[in-house]
This record gives structure tokens, C-alpha cells and sequence, in this order.
């Protein structure tokens, strides 16, 4: 079975039917707060720290919102991507198994997000290039922590005999920042990497970062992104 939305020997990512189900159980305001939603928004990252006003204040519940509207935006990227009708849509959504009130209500949705499909299609495109390539950060943590510096060290593989007699003196403190990252590869390899900074290298840190948001303000001041065509490209993810 060859779904046009997906291409030739292609299938539908995991849960789509059951997350487009979800999407139709929602109730018509639902169903238009989140279509309102991708009209207004300039970019679809669902897992932002902070949900969009519009989203909080309706009676999604964050599960619900991340779970539909992450099927609206596949289901309006590949309908771009593909460069095909809604009449085309339709039919896959038959040969998912939607039932005619499902496709109805689906169909209504993609009709009112018609006109910016181009730019969900971006979005998705963009969020892609973000895990193509080196590991990417899904967590950081950093915690603070004293470290007891003795007058001698604990152990010692040669010549254990000549320790100092006040190895067990203690001299102070060395305050240690533990930076955790947690990390995954776009095959959702993960893997976890830590290191331990001073206080001196830890603001090194801290002004390598300001320095780079500061080049960043004003790398994007001298670009300009391209404006969206009107047909959507065509060719594998």
C-alpha cells in the first residue's frame, strides 16, 4: 500500500493514526485554539519550556496539545512537501481508516492551515538540520559542590609508608561545578557526559557564552532567511 503523503515504500510514523484519532476526539474549540495557534506562531516547537498563552489558558491539557498539534504539523509538512491536493490527503486518511466524520474534521483543519503550510513545512525542515549531524543536547544539569582538601592524599599506590602523619589535617575547601549533559544522535543513540569546572573556568564559561549570544545578535542581523516558495520540494527526509 503506497501513501502519497509518505512516497513509495514508505510508511506512516509510529501512532499517527491513533494521534490523529486523539485530534478528533478534541472538541471543535480545541480543535480551533490549535489551529489558531499555527496561524499566529512563528515557529512549532512543541516542547518549549513555556507552553503559548492561547494553549494555557484553553482547556488542552499539555499531553493533549503536543500529541495533536505534533500530528497537524507532520500531516501539513509531508501535505506540502508532496505538493499534493487535499483531495490527495483525503484519500490517504481513507486508507489509514478514518472513518468520513474523521477525514471531515481533519480535512476542515487543513483547509483553514492552508495558506501557511509552506511555512509548517520550514519549521519542520529546520527542526531536522537542529539533530543532523553531532549528538545534541536534550538536558543539562550543573551542581555546585565543596571539596575537602587534606594536608595529604588518602592513597597511594607506591611507597605507602613515608604518608604524612597529618594526612587527615584539613586545609579547606575547593569549590567544583559538575556540568551533566545528557545526549542523543539523530538514530536516538543517547549517551551522558560529565565534567567538573573551578570557579575560574566556570566563568570562563559563562563569559564564552555571553560573548557567543552577543555574536549571534549580530550574525542574524546582517542574514536574511530566504521567503518561503508557494509549492513545497519534493524528495526523501
Amino acid at each position: 500500500m503506497e501513501y502519497k503523503l509518505f512516497g513509495t515504500a514508505l510508511e506512516p510514523p509510529t501512532d499517527f493514526k491513533d494521534d490523529l484519532a486523539a485530534f478528533c476526539r478534541l472538541d471543535d474549540e480545541q480543535r480551533s485554539t490549535i489551529a489558531e495557534w499555527f496561524l499566529s506562531a512563528d515557529a512549532y516547537d512543541l516542547y518549549a519550556p513555556n507552553l503559548p498563552a492561547s494553549i494555557v489558558k484553553s482547556t488542552l491539557l499539555p499531553e493533549q496539545f503536543r500529541q495533536t498539534a505534533g500530528v497537524i504539523r507532520t500531516l501539513v509538512s509531508h501535505w506540502h512537501r508532496r505538493g499534493l491536493e487535499l483531495r490527495d490527503v483525503e484519500r490517504d486518511l481513507l486508507l489509514l481508516g478514518c472513518d468520513p466524520d474523521q477525514i471531515t474534521i481533519i480535512s476542515t483543519t487543513l483547509n483553514r492551515l492552508s495558506p501557511i503550510k509552506d511555512r509548517v513545512w520550514i519549521d519542520a525542515r529546520k527542526d531536522a538540520e537542529r539533530t543532523t549531524g553531532l549528538p545534541t543536547i536534550d538536558n543539562a544539569d550543573i551542581v555546585w559542590n565543596a571539596r575537602p582538601v587534606f594536608n595529604g592524599d588518602a592513597y597511594h599506590f607506591f611507597d605507602a609508608d613515608s604518608f604524612e602523619a597529618s594526612y587527615d589535617r584539613l586545609l579547606g575547601f575547593v569549590y567544583l561545578a559538575t556540568m551533566e549533559m545528557s545526549l542523543s544522535d539523530s538514530n536516538g543513540n543517547k549517551q551522558r557526559i560529565s565534567v567538573q569546572m573551578d570557579e575560574r573556568t566556570f566563568g570562563c564559561l559563562l563569559n564564552g557564552m555571553n560573548r557567543a549570544a552577543n555574536q549571534l545578535k549580530v550574525f542574524k542581523a546582517s542574514t536574511k532567511e530566504p521567503r518561503p516558495s508557494s509549492t513545497g520540494p519534493e524528495g526523501d527526509d
